[in-house]
């Protein structure tokens, strides 16, 4: 009881000051009335007496005075908005934004991965298991290939954001690879977030080099420096191939040292890349905070309810009373 009182409170607690204005009508503003015109009536002390017009008014009874009291109590309770303030909500509110920037080129669909699967299919597979235990992040999605496009704001929806990952095809952006292009785009959606207490995070996952940006990917990569955004690399794919196809791994360790990342190579086996995904899963603590809401329910209604009820009630009393006499 003694907590349900605590959270009990007044919207309006100056407005229990009317509950004085009858008294002030009471004893302020009643004045004998000043005649300044008279009339003689020759027969006014027989009329009086036929009238009875020398008796004193009756006064209040004391129910009636008590009713008054307690109804105009009660349409003030009202006017002061009684109000109940409910317990704390507590929500965990992500407080890390992470961009994933996937490679859909068309070096993609080889199918030198272990078990038949074409690299975006075991990239697809991994990263939906990554997605799915970061279950207190905001996570986006980048794609690249000819050129860099946003593929699902940065959310806490999973299920939408897995949908979308499934629906990645190879080639569907191209065929050549715009790395620095990629980390331009994930700089500006990450920035538009509108969170700037949230830390953020960018992986990028290629399997090629840089043939088709025109932001070169070491000034994107100073440009996530000092938009204050942390890029690790994932490079995929036969690292021993050769031309546009071989995967520069220098370039990708750089960009990952200069925004203070991590860089990691993963073989042709969705094994070594789940791998690389759950390494990335471990050095990043959730980040979170929690935020408690409280909710002001209106309790106006019940003693204005309730002053209406007992004038009603009052108002039956008396013509049933004068109806029996």
């Amino acid at each position: 009881m003694s907590e349900y009182l605590t959270r009990f409170d007044f919207a309006w607690p100056w407005a229990w000051l009317a509950l004085f204005v009858p008294l002030i009508g009471r004893f302020l503003f009643t004045h004998e009335r000043t005649v300044k015109e008279y009339v003689r009536v020759p027969f006014l002390p027989g009329l009086i007496e036929a009238l009875q017009l020398n008796q004193q008014p009756e006064r209040s009874s004391k129910g009636a005075t008590c009713m008054f009291w307690l109804v105009w109590a009660l349409l003030v309770c009202a006017l002061a908005r009684p109000e109940l303030l409910t317990p704390p909500q507590h929500i965990d509110k992500p407080m890390r934004n992470i961009m994933l920037i996937l490679d859909v080129s068309g070096s993609m669909e080889k199918n030198d991965v272990a078990g038949g699967l074409t690299r975006l299919q075991a990239v697809q597979n991994s990263v939906k298991k990554f997605v799915a235990a970061r279950k207190s992040d905001r996570i986006g999605l980048v794609i690249f290939a000819n050129s860099a496009w946003p593929f699902a704001p940065v959310s806490e929806d999973k299920l939408a954001l897995e949908m979308r990952i499934d629906q990645l095809a190879p080639g569907m952006a191209g065929q050549q690879t715009a790395i620095g292009d990629a980390l331009g785009v994930t700089v500006k959606l990450l920035d538009s977030t509108g969170d700037k207490d949230a830390s953020k995070l960018a992986i990028l996952l290629t399997d090629g080099n840089d043939t088709a940006s025109q932001l070169t990917p070491r000034l994107a990569a100073q440009l996530a420096t000092s938009h204050h955004v942390q890029l690790h690399t994932i490079a995929f794919g036969d690292v021993k191939s050769s031309g546009d196809d071989k995967v520069d791994l220098p370039l990708l360790q750089d960009i990952a040292r200069m925004t203070g990342g991590r860089s990691w190579t993963a073989d042709n086996s969705g094994a070594s890349l789940d791998a690389v995904w759950k390494e990335i899963d471990a050095i990043t603590p959730v980040q979170v905070k929690s935020i408690g809401w409280s909710w002001r329910v209106p309790l106006f209604a019940w003693p204005l309810a309730a002053a209406l009820l007992l004038l009603l009630a009052f108002q039956i009393y008396r013509i049933v009373r004068e109806n029996k006499a």
